[in-house]
């Protein structure tokens, strides 16, 4: 399904949410001050009544939205960056502050609903006006420009468990739906829900009390954003406000909803103590109204008449989404005089209309829109404007009122930390200096601790360790053991150092590192077909009956150490999400006309990038128990494999363990079903499935839906006899037409087995089947653990006790998992989570009490089920879980000097990569239409609980491996929808880009 090019490319103009994008920065050269200009006299360093306030300047730093508030309040960084900023007599507008928890924005974005929230808000006033500025809290409401997902979220993070009566929705004058993805959550923004009257009343209140909040915190007075495409923009839009009400169907009734919110503040605050924030010529979040200038100015004249203290209004070229050219196209088709597109219609507005109030100081004007140094003053001078705002200037010059007045020249500003969440490129940015002595963004980033890489005991070298050793580590850095060497192991090893301050060491019982990434070949002393029952498939080993360290006989029990990878396996995720960890970026595939790698190369990648730390790494050593030691801290039970057919096994004493054997230990699934163990036909866990060959002349049944299944189903249909079978209890979620091709025949689940039979839920009876594979997944085994941990859920699909897939909830300070969640995830989630580990244990972050993780466990567990808790299955959840870990490093985050690498959201450019890597992996699956899936964004089942897919996940496979992406419930091929057409992928977009920063 292929959408329209002009679909196409309005989907690509308004889902542009780049921090940048659509915006017009005049080159700092293009305009100069004329030859001779007085700056000293200039206006705008003149003073300026604005209501009962007045200004010493006019020039105003603009709301700036920085995803950078804790838990809704503001940080503590922002009273620096405050009083970095601000100067005696200069107002200064606060970020925009929704007034509703439950239509929080987005995370990392400020409420102001709380006693908690004031206490926060009234340390920046404080250091504001002890600068001698003046404070003005903008307020907001996003409407629909949210998400299913992070409305789930912040009615979750409030403790309500349901949704709304209308479902997971934004809210809106009107259910018209916004184009495109949300780049907070990765998904669309869906059909809002269309306000009621009494819904609307509540909202008007909630402004009012924030207000009184704002007030008591000591603010000077209240902006209301009523633009930039946020609710009581999308209220002045006819293309989305459809009502035909009093709140629609005309421009005096469209203007209702803000002209009601500024009154209902000024009982508060008064009109003198107002202002309100409008983009009439923008077409943020597709605000595009047939009648913009004359809605604006209608609710201008309105405004005017209270007496509010100024007017906000943003230039045409603050478009966002378009040039500036096609927006002045545009707005020229709807009947504007290009000359009218700019703030004269205002200015002429403010000429004619004064307050009712004759003691009202007249309302003034404050111009917005990408001014240039010269640009700014000279708007003022002559007379465009009373006032200018300043948003990206503002961020990367503190001092800008003192530059402008100096005639200095700006320091450019980095886009790429404009959402992120720390100190760096926020309170960053130094104050004018000589050039030679200037100091740009990019060479701000914080000192990094340099980590020794002097060898540790036992770190690779095959040597016991001494009781000494272990007695006078309470003298050495805090040491932690490391369970694999697989990727996990590896991204751990890269986020501990970073942060520095440990002595690692990993076990691996493998000879090499990588992990499920390292072909093996298939055992023949074992069986090849394990029990269905966990208890029987990898139980711990007995320890020896010797003196320790010693050596004994090579166990003969077995261990599951063959790779599921396999020679023609493809990755299912593009090479560019895949890796993105900091020492694991991947290179192009060998194929330039591919985005994923093969196993091959992944393999060799991943061996070569672990060569640099082999000097912690004991290969050929497995952790056989683990034991809690009384004054804290664990001690291993450790098996090292010798050459000479012998075990030497020891013990080991360590501050911390982290379990990073990620998704699987190649234990294989078998479901649990009657008569199994009577078939007298072949049977086989795909596993140990290396090629189509192997089925030659077979009549086969293929159990199981995912990748795994495909590819052993495709591969195999040259080889085996008849057609193909394949047992699925639910469609595949990305590919649900799969195996609508010839050769294939789809059959329902298995009821039970007989000596020659295969009897399925359906009354059906397959009699000539001669193999079953069983491509259903791994369980979470963890036998060493039994001393000091609860076992794994019911088959295996659940590790419990771990909060957030992390920590444990009874040894959180002792024993971390990296690698549970899963589906598809870019490496970076797993180094994300290494470094919050090490923040913790570190002292620098604390994470939440035990009754609160423990709810969080069970609020997980009734919403998911068993078998889906560690599963990411909806895109949405994958994007969100970079901001969970995220707020839990808020501690550490509000310092400064924190190292944020690894500690920001989900880059939205791998939301288009994704996007653009799915016709690849169409095409390579032979799949002729895409009818998209629950997993994909854009399909209308993409938002729904775990309900509907929990049965899906009985038979199909759960991930192979939190580091593969193979075998895999769920990947991450996005793409985005109109109107329920696929849409070619958006390009031009990038990490990270709320639409509050185009207030500046």
């Amino acid at each position: 399904m292929t959408a329209s090019k002009d679909n196409s490319d309005l989907v690509a103009k308004i889902n542009a949410r780049g921090p940048t994008s659509g915006f017009t920065d005049v080159d700092e050269d293009a305009e100069k001050l004329p030859t001779g200009f007085d700056i000293d006299n200039a206006k705008i360093f003149k003073p300026l009544k604005v209501g009962s306030l007045t200004l010493q300047h006019r020039i105003v730093h603009a709301a700036l939205g920085r995803s950078r508030a804790i838990n809704s309040a503001e940080s503590p960084l922002a009273v620096k960056y405050f009083a970095q900023r601000t100067t005696p007599g200069a107002l200064m507008i606060s970020q925009a502050t929704g007034t509703s928890l439950e239509s929080k924005a987005w995370p990392w974005s400020a409420n102001l609903v709380t006693e908690e929230h004031k206490t926060a808000l009234a340390n920046v006033i404080s250091v504001v006006h002890e600068k001698g500025g003046f404070w003005f809290q903008q307020l907001t409401h996003v409407g629909r420009v949210t998400s299913p997902g992070l409305v789930k979220l912040a009615r979750r993070q409030i403790g309500l468990k349901d949704p709304p009566y209308y479902g997971y929705a934004g809210v809106s004058a009107s259910a018209v739906g916004e184009a495109g993805l949300t780049p907070q959550s990765g998904e669309p923004y869906g059909i809002p829900h269309a306000l009621t009257i009494d819904e609307i009343q509540e909202i008007v209140a909630s402004f009012k009390r924030a207000a009184a909040l704002a007030v008591s915190a000591g603010a000077d007075g209240i902006e209301i954003l009523s633009g930039n495409g946020f609710l009581l923009d999308q209220f002045l839009h006819d293309n989305i406000n459809q009502r035909h009400d009093q709140y629609g169907g005309s421009v005096e009734n469209r203007s209702r909803l803000t002209l009601e919110v500024v009154d209902a503040v000024a009982e508060v605050v008064g009109y003198q103590h107002v202002g309100v924030r409008l983009s009439p010529f923008s077409i943020f979040h597709e605000t595009d109204g047939s009648q913009p200038l004359e809605q604006s100015l209608h609710l201008c004249r309105e405004l005017v008449q209270r007496g509010v203290a100024y007017l906000h209004v943003a230039q045409a070229r603050m478009s966002r989404n378009l040039s500036v050219e096609e927006n002045l196209a545009r707005l020229v088709a709807k009947g504007i005089a290009p000359e009218d597109i700019s703030l004269k219609p205002f200015r002429r507005l403010l000429a004619e209309v004064k307050p009712s109030n004759p003691e009202h100081t007249p309302t003034v004007l404050v111009g917005n829109g990408g001014y240039t140094a010269a640009a700014g003053v000279l708007a003022v001078e002559e007379d465009e404007a009373d006032a200018v705002s300043y948003g990206r200037r503002f961020i990367s010059n503190p001092d800008l009122v003192q530059r402008l007045r100096l005639r200095r020249p700006l320091s450019p500003y980095d886009p790429s930390t404009f959402y992120t969440h720390g100190a760096q490129g926020y309170t960053t940015y130094s104050t004018w200096k000589d050039p030679q002595e200037d100091i740009s963004p990019s060479d701000n980033q914080p000192v990094l601790q340099e980590v020794a890489e002097s060898e540790p005991i036992n770190a690779g070298n095959g040597e016991i360790p001494s009781k000494e050793n272990a007695q006078t580590q309470k003298h050495r850095p805090k040491r932690v053991a490391v369970i694999g060497a697989g990727v996990s192991g590896l991204v751990t090893v890269a986020a501990f150092n970073r942060l520095g301050g440990f002595e690692l060491k990993v076990f691996e019982r493998k000879s090499v590192p990588g992990g499920i990434w390292v072909p093996g070949t298939v055992p023949t002393t074992v069986p090849q077909f394990p029990s269905p029952e966990s208890s029987q498939i990898d139980p711990p080993l007995p320890r020896p009956d010797i003196a320790l360290p010693g050596d004994a006989p090579r166990s003969t029990r077995q261990r599951f150490l063959s790779s599921p990878i396999y020679e023609s396996l493809v990755a299912n995720i593009p090479y560019s999400v895949m890796g993105g960890a900091t020492e694991l970026t991947l290179p192009r595939p060998a194929n330039p006309d591919s985005s994923y790698l093969t196993a091959p190369e992944l393999s060799a990648f991943i061996s070569k990038v672990a060569t640099k730390h082999n000097y912690l790494i004991q290969y050929n050593t497995s952790v056989e128990d683990v034991r809690n030691l009384p004054e804290g801290g664990v001690r291993l039970l450790l098996r090292r494999e010798n050459a000479g057919g012998t075990d030497t096994w020891y013990e080991e004493e360590f501050d911390h363990l982290i379990v990073a054997t990620g998704h699987n230990n190649n234990v294989p699934r078998v479901p649990d079903i009657s008569g199994l163990d009577a078939w007298k036909g072949g049977l086989q866990h795909s596993v140990t499935w290396r090629s189509g060959e192997e089925l030659k002349n077979k009549r086969t049944l293929v159990v199981g839906t995912s990748e795994s299944a495909i590819d052993i189903v495709l591969q195999s249909l040259p080889h085996v006899k008849g057609d193909i079978h394949v047992s699925q209890k639910s469609l595949h979620p990305r590919y649900p037409n799969i195996f609508q091709r010839p050769g294939v025949k789809v059959v329902t689940t298995i009821d039970h087995f007989t000596e020659d039979e295969i009897h399925l839920v359906d009354g059906t009876v397959l009699r000539d089947i001669d193999h079953v594979v069983f491509a259903t997944g791994y369980i979470f085994s963890h036998p060493f653990l039994s001393n000091v941990r609860p076992p794994v859920g019911p088959e295996g699909h659940r590790v419990p006790g771990l909060y957030q897939h992390i920590f444990d909830i009874h040894n959180p300070n002792t024993i971390a998992f990296v690698g549970m969640v899963n589906v598809s995830l870019t490496w970076l989630t797993w180094e994300k989570s290494a470094f919050l580990i090490a923040l913790v244990w570190s002292g620098k972050v604390h994470l939440p009490s035990k009754e609160i993780q423990e709810r969080w466990e069970q609020d997980r567990l009734e919403e998911k089920g068993e078998r889906l808790f560690h599963i990411l299955d909806l895109p949405y959840e994958r994007v969100l879980f970079f901001d969970e870990i995220n707020e839990l490093a808020a501690e550490y985050l509000s310092q400064e000097g924190a190292d944020d690498t690894l500690l920001r959201g989900f880059p939205f450019q791998f939301t288009l990569d994704l996007i653009a890597s799915r016709p690849e992996k169409l095409k390579y699956y032979g799949i002729t239409e895409d009818v998209g899936g629950r997993g994909v964004p854009g399909s209308a089942a993409l938002f729904s609980d775990s309900g509907d897919i929990e049965g899906h996940a009985a038979q199909t496979d759960t991930p192979a491996s939190v580091d593969s992406g193979v075998d895999i419930v769920s990947d991450e091929t996005k793409t985005s929808a109109l109107g329920g057409e696929f849409v070619e992928p958006v390009h031009d977009q990038v990490h990270q880009a709320p639409a509050v920063i185009s207030a500046a």
